[in-house]
Order: structure tokens, then sequence, then C-alpha cells
């Protein structure tokens, strides 16, 4: 199965070397521009894990939108080992056939060469677990959610890139399955399977789940570390829209107070004059009580002299 490995990744390595690149892409700031072709958006991805445990496995991963900016991603993976039960040995078995649907949705961290993902998956297929006296042959169906970071390894000429896959997966699993024993050479159904329940079996859960993955990613398009950034990062005509729509915010903002500061001026200027013609006539008022006090004054001094002649 390694030596499976090591080919595929010798090929896609010599793949990647030798193939022409048509056109050119354009870069700016190092980054990939607008939009992926159609090949460009499918990734292959294989799971170390399940290699480890004698199990081969494929998945493909497809980006939903045709922009390095877009951020979600629908994949199905697969694995299939074939059943090795004998009677005539001491049977040990550890086999899952399935197949796994995952929704995500990437976005970097603050290092640029490292992005994670978060969604949720589910999972349909078949199982046969034997680790001790009492085995399990059924089906099970499990769905949860899934998170991980993925790191660029190697980038090729053509502008593909092999990535490392660090994932993690919990949800539930249901369960339908018979159980069996080793009887006289031959195996022997126990318990025959009913229907689906909740299983929280140790090896079925975490096998069945594929809690854990550390999984070799091969993108036909860009590196992941130019993909699923915010698109203000990578698309400069995009940067530019957003700068003009800033002038015109601003613009509106700075006329908006203008107007205000040239109503709150005008208000204050009308408040003044009122205050001013108000005190002008207070005045006037005060110098004509004024002025009629000083004539009375005048008269009663006239009549006073009149009466003592």
């Amino acid at each position: 199965m390694f030596f499976l490995i090591g080919v595929l990744l010798v090929c896609m390595t010599t793949w990647g070397r030798t193939k022409k690149r048509i056109v050119p892409p354009p870069t700016l700031y190092g980054n990939r521009l607008d939009t992926l072709t159609f090949g460009e958006r499918f990734s292959l991805k294989t799971n170390g894990i399940d290699w480890l445990l004698l199990t081969p496995n494929l998945g493909v991963e497809f980006t939903l939108g045709n922009m390095n900016w877009s951020r979600w991603t629908i994949g199905v993976s697969g694995r299939y080992k074939p059943s090795g039960r004998e009677v005539t040995t001491s049977y040990h078995s550890l086999i899952f056939r399935d197949v796994r649907l995952d929704i995500r949705r990437y976005m970097h961290t603050k290092r640029e060469r490292l992005s994670w993902f978060a969604g949720i998956y589910g999972t349909y297929g078949k199982h046969d677990v034997k680790l001790n006296e009492t085995g399990y042959d059924g089906h099970h169906i499990a769905a949860g959610l899934t998170g991980g970071l993925v790191m660029p390894l190697y980038g090729y000429r053509n502008g593909s890139s092999l990535d490392l896959e660090f994932s993690a997966s919990a949800g539930v699993m249901f369960a339908k399955h018979d159980e069996y024993r080793k009887e006289n050479d031959s195996y022997v159904t126990i318990a025959p399977a009913t229907t689906y329940a909740m299983d929280w079996s140790p090896v079925l859960y975490l096998v069945g789940n594929n809690v854990l993955r550390v999984s070799l990613v091969y993108h036909f398009g860009p590196s992941v570390s130019n993909r699923y950034k915010r698109r203000v990062a990578v698309d400069e005509q995009y940067r530019l829209h957003l700068y003009d729509m800033k002038l015109h915010r601003d613009s509106i903002r700075q006329a908006n107070t203008e107007r205000r500061e040239f109503r709150r001026d005008s208000l204050d200027k009308v408040d003044y004059e009122r205050r001013f013609e108000k005190q002008r006539l207070a005045l006037e008022k005060a110098f004509i009580a004024d002025s009629l006090r000083q004539v009375k004054k005048l008269e009663a001094k006239d009549t006073t002299k009149v009466k003592k002649k």
C-alpha cells in the first residue's frame, strides 16, 4: 500500500514538472487573480490513517465558485477494503467500506500560508469489526461537524500544489449489525440485526466517523495559501471598486456634515438677529420711557415756578 502511495506522489510530481503552462496567470502581490478554470476547482485527497489500517481510500473536493476567494467546497470520499474472513485461522477484522460527503467553508489564519475550515459531514457504509470473540457485521450511518487545518507542502510548475491536511470530526453514529462468533471452524450469527440504533462502540465510532484524518491533498489549481482569501486581498478591480464606494460615501457624509453645519449656522444667525431685535426694541422702549420721565420732570418744574410768582 505504501508503495502505491509513493508511486502516486512520484507520478503527480513528474506530471507537475513536465506539463507546460499554456498561459501564465496574472499576479498581484504573488497571488492568482480572478477566475479559476473548471479543472482548477478540483482537488484529490487520500487519508494516511486509513492507509495505516490497510484501507485504500480516495476523495474528490470541488470548490463551489470559480473565484479565488470562493470559500465553500463540497467533497466526496470513499474507502474500500475487501473482506478477508477465514475460518482456518484466528480471525480479526477491521473492515470499512463507506462513502462520506463533506461540505466545508475555508478561512485563512493570521499566517497567510495556513488556512482552516469548518463544516458538516455525513457517512454511509458497511463495516465488519472483530477484535475479540464477538464480531459485528452490518451497516452504519454517521453525521456531525468537522474542522481542521491545511498547509502547503509543495508547489508545481503548472500552478498545482500538494498540501497536508489535519482534520477532526465529531458526531453521532447509528449502526445495524449482526453479532457473530467462530464456532467449530465456522462463523455463526448469534444476534441478527434488527434496526438502526445509536452506537458508541469506541473502535466503530473512531474509525467509522474518521475522527482523526491526516490527508495528502493535490490541488489542480493554485496553492491553498493563495486560495480562500478575502476578495479584497486578491482582486485589484474589487479594491478599486471598494475605494470608489468609500469616496462616494465620504463625499455624501461630508456634504451632509456641511449641510448640517450650514443649517445650524443659519439658525444661530436667525436666533442672534431675533435676540438683537428684541434687545433693540427693549432699549428703544426704555429710551422712550426715560424721555417721557424727563419731559414730565421739566413740566413739573415749570409749574412750580409759575405758582411761586
